[in-house]
């Protein structure tokens, strides 16, 4: 597909909230960390997205981007103009097919976290956004599912919505319970049974 690579550095920036964005990107390696402030000024993280993840559809639409799309370590995305896109889609049918089902896929699971953030204790809230990283960014090993992304409490606060003590009071008990396990930034779900238990007595 015609596109050009871009290699990034942590934190830097692909797309800002509310600008005009003319180009599909696709994630080829590390992680792009997609935020929205709201009225309020409040910052919610409402993505982590991994190789084969795609970002940008507001281009589709000609609409400015609701999100701030930001690299979170070294990270490589291919950036595909909308009009040479466009052009392809129209003579290619299956692969505008299969363009849709990865856009709709993510905006399923931005749905599923939103709506996990209104009905859901912090404690469920947590554990719910945990599994979900660790079935998109994990790499089981032999101590458990490591994530192949950096996770600071401050950041899984932003995912979750909620406070940072609060977060830091939920990973502390799942920490103490040998759930989960955090080490220079990186995270590792040692029991994911227990985990899914745990999310299972908030419902």
């Amino acid at each position: 597909m015609e596109g050009m690579t871009r290699r990034l550095p942590h934190g830097a920036v692909i797309t800002r909230q509310g600008a005009t964005v003319s180009s599909l990107f696709l994630v080829i390696s590390g992680a792009v960390r997609l935020s929205a402030v709201t009225i309020s000024g409040r910052e919610i993280v409402v993505g982590l997205l991994c190789r084969g993840d795609l970002f940008g559809e507001a281009a589709l639409l000609g609409d400015p981007s609701q999100v701030r799309a930001q690299a979170v370590g070294p990270t490589m995305v291919l950036a595909m103009p909308i009009a040479s896109l466009r052009s392809l889609l129209g003579c290619n049918p299956a692969t505008a097919e299969q363009l849709l089902r990865m856009i709709a896929s993510r905006l399923h699971r931005t749905s599923a976290a939103l709506e996990d953030a209104l009905t859901a204790g912090v404690p469920g809230r947590v554990a719910g956004r945990l599994r979900e990283l660790a079935e998109h960014h994990g790499v089981p090993g032999p101590s458990g599912i490591r994530l192949r992304v950096p996770l600071t409490q401050d950041e899984l606060a932003r995912m979750v919505g909620a406070s940072r003590e609060s977060v830091n009071r939920t990973v502390g008990a799942l920490s103490a319970r040998g759930v989960v396990r955090s080490r220079s930034g990186r995270m590792t779900i040692a029991d994911p049974g227990a985990l899914a238990a745990s999310l299972g007595s908030e419902s």
